[in-house]
């Protein structure tokens, strides 16, 4: 663990950007969002620590929205060098939904390659939450305002300096290379940060203290899979796919092939489960007709088929689909909703 002064920190990273892009959030007038930097683009006057997520989720950079694939006729094997970039400031809530990303796209007998490159050649530089934001619930996700692991450093607010965590072999190396004036952290630092923790954790329960869970989502929502509560709990969706656009874990996608010249591309798209097509099939069949079954397949994948498969809920609590969303339709509160009917219907026992 080491310290380090704001000015300095400022100066670290900009010798750092020399020779690597950044992907840096900046803010412009109230609104915070992120940006490229290409190789010595970034200053000082860009940093800027926010102090909950992104509205957009970390996923882009590693899944991006469109994507070529693959060009044919070609006997030549075609993955294109992804550029390797430094992301500055994701929070855990993006942390933790890159490694239910890689269960999907890096694990099993057939990886992502593009997205291989993407983790391989990307280094994270994290941060600790520092406020709640409204519709934040990654303490009901059994997660925590602030990152433990998958990042190669992270980085602290604290009073006047900035607490700097190294949580890999790289992020040591990039210490030693780039930034310059570190002290190593002194038992009170470690305090502060604990103290800023706690308090943040507290907020984002305190926010949520009105949705208590008696049982697994899973066993709720198995319990509701011939149910007729979807069609009350989708009643004001509108379909339009934001929440599953900007959920950080959501990985459906979509090849379609178009002409390229004399030959054709093969290009990969985001794709929703929330759309009519999703699950059309040849001659126009498709077993999701109805709004409500392709509601209820959300969160059966998400909180059932998901955990079966890979032992984590796909939900990392960023709350940013209830923040998206036209119809005003909470998550949380569908799942609260799920519990309750199963809690009144089986008469369980709450003491």
């Amino acid at each position: 663990m080491f310290i380090i002064e704001e000015q300095e920190l400022k100066i670290s990273l900009q010798r750092w950007n020399r020779d690597t892009p950044f992907f840096a959030p900046v803010q412009e007038r109230w609104v915070s969002g992120y940006q490229k930097f290409a190789q010595g683009e970034w200053q000082p006057e860009h940093f800027t620590v926010p102090a909950i997520r992104d509205a957009l989720p970390l996923k882009s950079l590693f899944f991006p929205p469109f994507q070529k694939v693959a060009e044919y006729p070609s006997r030549n094997r075609q993955i294109t060098e992804v550029e390797g970039m430094v992301i500055l400031f994701p929070k855990s809530c993006d942390l933790q939904a890159l490694k239910i990303l890689d269960k999907v796209f890096a694990e099993g007998d057939y990886p992502d390659p593009y997205y291989m490159q993407a983790r391989r050649k990307h280094i994270i530089v994290a941060t600790d939450c520092t406020l709640a934001g409204e519709h934040c619930f990654c303490t009901l996700m059994n997660s925590q305002p602030f990152p433990k692991d998958n990042f190669d450093l992270n980085i602290t607010p604290l009073d006047g300096v900035y607490l700097i965590e190294t949580g890999s072999a790289t992020g040591k190396q990039i210490l030693e290379k780039y930034f310059q004036h570190l002290q190593p952290a002194l038992p009170k630092h470690l305090k502060q940060r604990d103290r800023l923790r706690e308090r943040i954790t507290r907020s984002v329960q305190e926010h949520n203290q009105s949705f208590k869970y008696y049982q697994t989502h899973q066993q709720a929502i198995e319990k509701h899979l011939d149910s007729d509560i979807w069609e009350y709990l989708s009643r004001t969706c509108v379909e339009c796919g934001i929440c599953t656009q900007i959920c950080p874990t959501c990985h459906c996608f979509l090849l379609y092939d178009q002409p390229a010249g004399k030959r054709y591309e093969r290009i990969k798209v985001w794709d929703s489960c929330f759309f009519a097509g999703y699950a059309r099939m040849a001659g126009g069949l498709t077993p999701r007709l109805r709004l409500a079954d392709r509601f209820k397949n959300r969160f059966y994948h998400k909180f059932d088929s998901f955990v079966t498969n890979f032992g984590t809920e796909a939900c990392t609590g960023c709350g940013r689909c209830v923040e998206g969303c036209m119809g005003n339709i909470d998550l949380r509160e569908v799942l609260m909703e799920l519990e309750k009917r199963v809690v009144l219907k089986e008469n369980i026992d709450l003491n």
